[in-house]
């Protein structure tokens, strides 16, 4: 049983961590406002999704908690993360 929980929160960790990155993807670099509303929406779901994981996780004592959490975290810093206006965007 412990090794179906470990082996399914490390899928779920690279699910969450192709889903957030797509996501980020979508809302910064490729600017549209739908692409953008549609990736914020997935983001967040996304967060849920780990969250959620990392409450089984945590009630069944699984080693994968640690590297779920930080992926969290880090998603977050990403989303949340300003990179600066290049000179060709501030003129505009």
């Amino acid at each position: 049983m412990s090794m179906i929980v470990e082996l399914s929160v490390l899928i779920i960790t690279l699910v969450g961590l192709l889903l957030g990155s797509g996501c980020i993807y979508w809302v910064k670099v490729r600017p549209c406002a739908r692409r953008a509303w549609w990736g914020r929406r997935l983001f967040v779901l996304t967060l849920l999704l780990l969250g959620a994981a990392a409450l089984v996780a945590a009630v069944t004592h699984a080693d994968g908690l640690a590297p779920l959490g930080l992926l969290s975290g880090l998603l977050i810093v990403g989303m949340l993360w300003e990179s600066p206006r290049t000179a060709a965007e501030s003129e505009a």
